[in-house]
């Protein structure tokens, strides 16, 4: 059980190879051993051409020699070692063209499966339901995707396939070297085996350590980039400046120290191992030399050694930190590896159109709706009753914390109520259908996300730019009041950039483009969460112009706490810790609702 859970790594890295990518994974590993026979034979073939130089009666001595001189027709010693040498020189060059191409075939392949991860992982997160996001950091989901990922796949595909590829040539050499040497050959394997085995068991422990740290060090990184670049405006007005970019240092400076202690730990042995080779070499040559033999007979069996040891010692480093690499990045594969298996939501659309729209004709009912988030006792919402007739706005008011914003995420269908449920014409919404009802909402948040695009591809916003229609980004935007803006103020119109965040437009002209953005896929209700919470009095009355627009042609749902905002709903529902504690027309609560009049006020 203990060497599985060691070895269980091997099995996640299995599993987060497709059927595509085994097959090309398995070609990869043929490649790998026919290089490793080539890299063999290219130190195989040296003996008989050195013994040939030293010794040209070794000719007549070698059968395995004599088979091809007799063949070739050749007719002197020096003829056929001249041959000899430009033979293992063709060896030595196919071989290590051989190994330039397996070296390519496994930087193609891990290239492939860094953006295959990468895309799998993206795709699995999109398809998360909203409340796993909501103890998620941002920064952290991306560097997930676009460091860690690069992480596994270098630092262990790379290491798998290096470790396989080294290791069978290390087994044919080590053979190769039993049957010239026994004794120098064994000794050599229980050395090295010795060596690199008591460094990897004593080391094992701190690199699982550091790389706990490491994870926690690189998501503090891009968790400081992530708030100072996205918090510049309050920066920069505060002079916070030090404060992070001291906050960044201090975790960017760890995450490299510990980068440059897992290269260091996994590179070092490979100079200790050379001194243990070629004194090893030296000792060799000494001994020979005791025995009584020659220089003729010392230099091929030495020249071999060299040019084994030459082939091997990259090898068993590349096995060495292969295992290194191994220990150090199995706790960032083990989160990969969990957020890939995440349970995901069923409704993820794998298809490339969108299904259709959900029938919607008479009305919207919550009924006993309660929700209920993950690890928290206390419910945010208690048995919500009411309905929304089409073509009626409605709103929803109360207090911070009475559970608006949860009202509407439900609404959304983002969250899904533990209790009760919502019904569209009588029909309960399910998971199986939430896309289709999904296709007949239009969302504007109180902070409208604007990305650095243009005009037009904000309000189309995710269509790709073949399938936009412009004439309908032209109504839409008519319809939310920002036409006059966009086509008399702006020199590019509708092609103007808005920049990062939309920074070149204020913040009614944002609400007013998501608004647009929000009708742009013509739905049949239209939720707006506290759209004019942060808007000045002038800049209000422009998107209310807008929302009234709005209510003339759509189902409307508006949560605001000024009720201003909602003034002209038909029916407005006040929330309180999560019930409604009153309900009625703007007129109605205030003469029949202490609590509304207390709001006025």
């Amino acid at each position: 059980m203990k060497i599985q859970n060691r070895l269980d790594f091997l099995i996640k890295m299995k599993n987060l190879l497709n059927r595509k990518e085994k097959i090309e994974f398995l070609g990869v590993m043929v490649m790998g051993l026919v290089s490793a026979f080539f890299q063999t034979l290219s130190v195989i073939s040296l003996i008989p051409f050195i013994n040939l130089v030293m010794n040209p009666d070794a000719l007549e001595q070698s059968r395995f020699l004599m088979i091809p001189y007799n063949l070739l027709g050749f007719n002197n010693v020096y003829s056929f070692t001249i041959f000899l040498g430009f033979s293992v020189l063709g060896i030595i060059v196919i071989s290590n063209f051989i190994l330039a191409f397996s070296l390519w075939l496994k930087i193609r392949f891990v290239c492939r499966k860094n953006h295959n991860l990468s895309l799998v992982l993206l795709k699995k997160y999109l398809s998360l339901p909203y409340v796993y996001f909501l103890d998620k950091h941002s920064a952290d989901l991306s560097k997930n995707i676009l460091t860690e990922v690069e992480q596994i796949t270098v630092s262990m595909f790379m290491p798998l396939l290096s470790l396989i590829t080294s290791g069978m040539m290390t087994i044919v050499i080590f053979v190769t070297l039993i049957i010239v040497n026994p004794v120098v050959a064994l000794t050599a394997i229980i050395l090295f085996t010795l060596f690199y085995g008591i460094t990897f068991f004593y080391l094992r422990n701190s690199l699982k350590e550091k790389s706990e740290k490491r994870l926690k060090e690189n998501r503090g990184r891009f968790t400081s980039v992530g708030e100072a670049v996205g918090g510049i405006k309050d920066i920069k007005a505060l002079g916070r400046e030090k404060y992070f970019l001291e906050r960044f240092s201090e975790h960017s400076i760890s995450f490299s120290r510990l980068q440059a202690w897992s290269s260091v730990v996994s590179n070092v042995p490979r100079y200790v191992i050379e001194i243990i080779a070629f004194g090893g070499i030296i000792i060799l040559i000494l001994a020979l030399m005791a025995r009584g033999e020659s220089g003729r007979q010392i230099i091929p069996m030495v020249s071999f050694f060299v040019f084994a040891g030459y082939r091997l010692m990259p090898a068993l480093q590349d096995i060495f930190r292969s295992f290194t690499c191994f220990q150090f990045n199995k706790v960032v594969l083990d989160k990969i590896y969990k957020d890939v298996n995440e349970k995901g939501s069923q409704y993820f659309p794998r298809e490339i159109e969108l299904p259709e729209r959900f029938s919607f004709q008479n009305n919207i009912a919550f009924n006993n709706v309660s929700f209920l988030y993950p690890n928290k006792k206390e419910y945010v919402l208690k048995d919500i009753n009411f309905q929304v007739k089409k073509g009626t706005s409605i709103g929803i008011i109360g207090s911070t914390g009475g559970g608006k914003t949860t009202l509407v995420d439900i609404a959304l269908c983002l969250l899904t109520p533990n209790k009760g449920s919502i019904e569209v014409d009588g029909v309960e919404i399910k998971e199986e259908n939430i896309r289709n009802w999904q296709r007949n909402i239009g969302y504007v948040p109180q902070q409208i996300y604007m990305s650095d695009d243009t005009i037009t591809r904000n309000i189309a916003f995710g269509i790709p730019e073949e399938n936009i229609d412009i004439e309908q980004v032209k109504q839409v935007a008519k319809i939310a009041n920002i036409d006059t803006f966009i086509e008399k103020e702006l020199p590019q119109g509708y092609d103007a950039f808005v920049g990062e965040r939309g920074v070149r437009l204020s913040g009614g002209q944002k609400q007013r483009i998501g608004i647009a953005r929000a009708l742009y896929h013509d739905p049949e209700v239209l939720i707006l969460d506290e759209a004019t919470s942060s808007l000045d009095g002038i800049t209000e009355k422009a998107v209310l112009k807008a929302m009234d627009n709005v209510a003339k042609l759509k189902t409307v749902i508006i949560v605001a706490h000024r009720l201003k905002t909602v003034e002209h709903c038909d029916m407005l529902y006040l929330l309180d810790k999560g019930e409604i504690i009153a309900q009625g027309n703007y007129q109605e609560l205030l003469k029949n609702s202490n609590q509304f009049q207390k709001m006025i006020i």
